[in-house]
């Protein structure tokens, strides 16, 4: 099982695939505001990372997701 800070740098290289950015994508960057996906890309990523961690993440812990630590929190609580 990856460490929390191998399950941020996996998300982030995932969400780089989806965004463009002048800079860096940081742990506190607001999915949506910061890196501006809007709701079908914020879908495209979740499914991006449910594959590539074989993880399904529930309906309602979708919500929650505003920054890029917080998805890497949810995927470190489905992991154990």
């Amino acid at each position: 099982m990856p460490s929390y800070e191998e399950t941020l740098q996996i998300t982030t290289d995932v969400l780089v695939k989806h965004v463009e950015l002048d800079r860096p994508i940081k742990p506190t960057d607001h999915i949506q505001n910061d890196l501006g996906l809007d709701s079908l890309g914020v879908m495209e990523v979740v499914a991006d990372i449910e594959d590539r961690f074989q993880v399904s993440i529930p309906t309602e812990q979708l919500d929650g997701l505003a920054t890029v630590e917080d998805v890497a929190r949810v995927l470190m609580k489905l992991k154990v």
